[in-house]
């Protein structure tokens, strides 16, 4: 697990490179490293999990002809030495990306296709037509910033990275604004600056030094299989879970209270003696605390609990760290929630953590699945992507100068991108609604969230739910398995529901969650520390919204009319302007 960057296409300055490696230090504390060459230039920073005296980085080949940088964890990489050695091609160590530049020149660019884990990779290839290469793991768990100018393009894991090798000044995407707003982040692609994408799920991009060409591989859903069956899921999370928890050094596990991380914690505590599990509450009584479930878990699974609380008192000195860590806005509150414990993950030496995230986008475990199930009129797509959003779009396009929204009417807002999105049928509609969670929603919100926040304090988040083999059993699972009008994620409650005691087998679903609505109560710290943040915002200055149309929300809101994820959506947004 590293941080990436890299120049191809003209130069760049020694201090350029050194300055991208020091902003994405945190994701890469034990070595660091650059080779650079005519217009070209690859860096890594090195976060060393798997067989740390081994897998340096750049990797070269023998003769020089061709360098590598690697961010991610390949999980099947034993295998792939084994069919390297069958053709005479020997990998010093037990590094995972070791094998990758040697099966590169065994298989070509079509050599992603057979690597099972997240990964973002960089090669540059220097025979005959000179390349750089950029691949992102098909649902995008490791990040990719770039930017491609006349000078070339640059690369980094991290925005702060990419920043130290731009040759302009940055500005702010006009449209940035009205995607996190929809999305509640930046989706796959954009970011908030002009010229700034991230590379999406499964995407690779060639350089040739003077243009780019991208390509996202197109599938179609496989026919259902009548053999997914809720055993032969068990037994597939089991293999995925053991095959990702090999490496020597200790693991965590964040541990909610849910089924999805229950089920990780009993299979992880089946082969290791060293988990402990980690869970997050808030300091006060809330109905969405699950510390009970959380305890009735970790000990079902026969691995210790460590309980960490935040405390209202230290939230505003929390978000500006949060803000920095993650590099692009997120909406959702729990991202300080999740920032924290890695925090406090990091300070316990792990640098492993698994987490659930994915299972509700790849199994049907949200509300709004069944809801868009039960629709019975031409609208349920408006109203699912309204589910999506921050506020209902009606609500957030009020917020808008009169000259914003002439200017996403004439070019086509983000809602438009969006309905095109989730527009393509699918055999039904539930795998219409999950191939768009899972290959944009996941990636953008989720995903790009835990790869930031963990890699700020040295943590690598393992994700068995987003294996490319757990993607492929969900996508032939029968829909019916999945979620109904009635049930959701039905075939891994039917899996994995011996794997987690009676209480949460029993409880009603809970997405892991901050306590936004009673924190940011009118006369909490946090109040005054969002209406400071929002009393002159630069989002009103720029012309994007109206201070009028702000000022409502804040009012609404300090006469109890409910406006919390609103008010914090907006003030992650305006910290996270440059």
């Amino acid at each position: 697990m590293c941080r990436i960057y890299g120049y191809f296409g003209s130069d760049r300055a020694v201090r350029a490179m050194e300055a991208a490696r020091d902003a994405q230090l945190s994701g890469g504390p034990d070595r660091q490293a650059h080779v650079r060459g005519e217009d070209w230039g690859l860096g890594c920073n090195r976060l060393a999990i798997q067989d740390p005296s081994h897998g340096r980085q750049p990797f070269a080949n023998a003769d020089g002809s061709v360098h590598a940088v690697f961010n991610g964890e390949i999980y099947n990489f034993r295998a792939i030495r084994r069919e390297l050695a069958g053709h005479g091609v020997h990998v010093e160590g037990d590094s995972d990306g070791s094998v990758l530049l040697p099966y590169y020149e065994l298989h070509g660019d079509r050599f992603v296709e057979r690597l099972e884990g997240m990964y973002a990779i960089a090669l540059v290839d220097l025979r005959s037509g000179r390349r750089l290469k950029l691949w992102s793991d098909p649902l995008a768990v490791k990040s990719l910033y770039y930017e491609v100018t006349a000078d070339g393009i640059a690369f980094a894991s991290e925005p702060g990275g990419l920043a130290a090798l731009r040759t302009g000044r940055p500005e702010v995407d006009p449209y940035a604004v009205d995607h996190y707003l929809n999305w509640q982040c930046l989706p796959p692609g954009r970011s908030l600056h002009t010229g700034v994408s991230s590379l999406r799920a499964g995407e690779h991009l060639v350089h040739d030094g003077r243009t780019a060409a991208t390509r996202v591989p197109r599938t179609t859903a496989p026919p259902p299989d009548a053999g997914c069956t809720p055993d032969r899921l068990g037994s597939l999370l089991a293999g995925e879970v053991e095959r990702m928890s090999l490496q020597s050094a200790p693991v965590a596990v964040q541990l909610s209270g849910g089924l999805d991380s229950a089920v990780l914690a009993t299979l992880l505590g089946r082969r290791r003696t060293d988990v402990t599990a980690f869970h997050v509450t808030h300091e006060g009584t809330h109905p969405s605390d699950e510390e009970t479930y959380a305890r009735d878990a970790a000990a079902h699974a026969g691995i210790p609990l460590e309980v960490v609380e935040i405390r209202e008192a230290e939230l505003p000195e929390l978000i500006g760290p949060m803000v920095a860590a993650l590099g692009s806005p997120n909406a959702t509150p729990h991202a300080l929630s999740a920032y924290v414990l890695f925090r406090e993950i990091a300070k316990r030496s792990f640098r492993v953590c698994f987490v659930g995230d994915g299972a509700d986008e790849q199994f049907g475990g949200y509300r709004r699945y069944s809801t868009a199930l039960a629709a019975t009129d031409d609208t349920w797509q408006e109203r699912y992507l309204d589910r999506l959003s921050l506020v209902p779009r009606a609500r957030y396009r009020r917020l808008y100068t009169p000259e914003y929204r002439a200017l996403l009417d004439d070019a086509g807002g983000s809602r438009e991108r969006a309905r095109e999105l989730l527009g393509p049928p699918a055999p039904a509609r539930l795998e219409q609604l999950l191939a768009f969670d899972r290959m944009h929603k996941l990636p953008g919100l989720n995903l790009r969230k835990l790869d930031h926040l963990s890699m700020a304090h040295s943590i690598e988040g393992r994700v068995p739910y987003c294996q490319p083999a757990v993607t492929d059993f969900a996508r032939r699972t029968p829909d019916a398995l999945k979620a109904t009008e009635t049930r959701r994620k039905g075939i891994l409650w039917d899996a994995g529901g011996p794997l987690v005691p009676q209480s949460v087998r029993t409880r009603q679903k809970q997405p892991f969650t901050f306590p936004v609505d009673a924190f940011l109560a009118p006369g909490t710290k946090l109040w005054e520390f969002a209406t400071d943040v929002l009393a002159g915002p630069r989002l009103s200055t720029a012309g994007f919204l109206s201070a009028a149309a702000v000022r409502e929300v804040l009012d609404a809101h300090a006469v109890r009319r409910d406006q919390a994820r609103l008010v914090w959506g907006l003030m992650i947004l305006e910290l996270s302007l440059p």
